[in-house]
């Protein structure tokens, strides 16, 4: 099983858990902050058999949505990838849309090897407001 974080919609968590065979998208209210407890959600529903440890790699919508967004998509992927030792990719919004295409390229990666955010815009943290 291959696991897709895509926050790059405001106050939306979309996960998408896929094989080769199939995908389940799923959509959650919530901010950023919450996306460790819509992970262990999507672990608790009983038709999807999705454990953690099972995972094979994970891909990440990074270039869209808000900075913090970004960020925590992102360091919440490489901890997973850290510990599970599993591959990472950064996509585009585009490629969310069929995260099985992507799944050779995601093997392709070495475990160990870790995603860096990438922005839609340059962060305005700690400006002086005009």
């Amino acid at each position: 099983m291959y696991l897709l974080f895509d926050l790059s919609t405001k106050d939306q968590i979309h996960l998408a858990l896929f094989d080769e065979n199939s995908v389940e998208h799923k959509n959650y209210p919530g901010r950023n902050r919450e996306l460790l407890g819509c992970i262990h959600n999507l672990s608790k529903i009983k038709n999807l058999k999705f454990k953690i440890r099972n995972l094979a790699g994970i891909m990440v919508v990074t270039g869209i949505g808000g900075f913090t967004s970004t960020r925590v998509a992102c360091v919440v992927a490489n901890t997973f990838a850290y510990v599970l030792k599993i591959p990472l990719l950064a996509i585009t919004m585009a490629q969310a849309s069929d995260p099985q295409k992507l799944i050779p390229k995601l093997l392709k990666q070495k475990s160990g090897n870790y995603i860096s955010a990438t922005y839609s815009g340059e962060a305005n943290i700690g400006r002086k407001k005009v």
